[in-house]
């Protein structure tokens, strides 16, 4: 996410995260956004972390794939 540096300015103790990844941020927001669905196509936050979980296993035991977070 970019954000013009006159946002940051003002909050000059959470500066050091501004050129850093953050990882997980897209499904941190869909757990902790006010929206929410509901149907059978819906997923809990556990159903989420048990997702990112698989996929750190799956990444872990084939190194050749690898990270792209930085």
């Amino acid at each position: 996410m970019v954000v013009a540096e006159d946002v940051w300015n003002p909050h000059k103790e959470v500066g050091q995260f501004r050129h850093r990844s953050f990882l997980y941020y897209d499904q941190l927001t869909s757990i902790y956004t006010k929206n929410r669905a509901t149907g059978k196509d819906a997923q809990t936050a556990t159903d989420i972390v048990e997702e990112m979980d698989a996929k750190d296993v799956a990444t872990t035991k084939n190194p050749e794939e690898g990270s792209t977070y930085h």
